[in-house]
C-alpha cells in the first residue's frame, strides 16, 4: 500500500458565490484597473468583509442562527429576515475564488448564521466589501505602493490634492488609478511606466 499523503496546510478551498452580472462587470472591471486576477480580488474581499466589524454588524441583522465569531456572539432571531439562497437567472452568473482553510472556516461561521450555504454567504460578504469605499480605496493604494516607487506615489497623492482642491471634485485613489489606465493605453507597459507616463504627462500638461 502507497503511503497517504499529508493535507497541505496551505490547500485552498474552491467557493463559487452566484452575483448579478452587473457587480461581475464592476469586478472585472476593477481587476483590469489593478492587473489582477478576479479570482484573487474576491479573496481579498472575502477576508476584508470578514474582518471589518462593520460589515458583520450590517449583516447580523440578517443571522437566523447564534453565533460566535472571533469572540463576538451575535445572536440569531427566529423572526430575522432570511437573505435567501443564491439567486438565478439569465442575469446572474456564478463567479469563483479559492480560500484557505481557515478563512473558508470563518465564512462556514458565518454561512452558518445566516442559515445559507457558504457561497450565498461568501456573495452577500463581497457585495458588502465592494461598496465600502474603504476597501476599494485601500485595495488600490496598496496594490500601487506594492509596484511604483515611493516618488511616483508621492506624485500621485500631489496630482490627488491639486484635483481635490475644487470643490466638485473628490477623486479616490480608484478613481485615479482608472484614469491612468484609460490615458496611458500601451498595453506592454508595467504599471509603473503607466504611472511614470502619466506623472510626466500631467504635470507638463499644467
Amino acid at each position: 500500500m502507497g503511503e497517504m499523503r499529508a493535507t497541505r496546510c496551505d490547500k485552498k478551498r474552491d467557493v463559487k458565490p452566484t452575483v448579478h452580472t452587473e457587480f461581475k462587470c464592476a469586478v472585472y472591471r476593477l481587476a483590469e484597473i489593478s492587473d489582477v486576477s478576479v479570482m484573487k480580488i474576491i479573496e481579498e474581499m472575502t477576508i476584508h468583509a470578514l474582518r471589518s466589524k462593520r460589515i458583520l454588524d450590517n449583516i447580523s441583522s440578517h443571522f437566523v442562527r447564534s453565533v460566535r465569531f472571533k469572540n463576538v456572539l451575535y445572536p440569531g432571531h427566529r423572526e430575522a429576515e432570511w437573505i435567501g439562497d443564491s439567486s438565478s437567472g439569465i442575469n446572474y452568473v456564478r463567479m469563483k475564488t479559492r480560500l484557505t482553510e481557515e478563512v473558508y472556516d470563518e465564512l462556514n461561521d458565518i454561512a452558518i448564521g445566516l442559515d445559507v450555504r457558504p457561497a450565498r454567504a461568501c456573495a452577500v460578504l463581497i457585495e458588502e466589501a465592494f461598496h465600502s469605499q474603504f476597501f476599494i480605496d485601500n485595495y488600490i493604494k496598496g496594490h500601487l505602493q506594492s509596484n511604483v516607487t515611493d516618488y511616483q506615489l508621492l506624485e500621485l497623492k500631489k496630482i490627488m490634492e491639486y484635483i481635490n482642491r475644487d470643490d466638485n471634485y473628490n477623486v479616490s485613489w480608484a478613481t485615479l488609478l482608472s484614469y491612468i489606465m484609460q490615458e496611458v493605453k500601451e498595453p506592454a507597459k508595467t504599471l509603473k511606466e503607466k504611472v511614470n507616463t502619466f506623472v510626466i504627462k500631467y504635470w507638463k500638461d499644467q
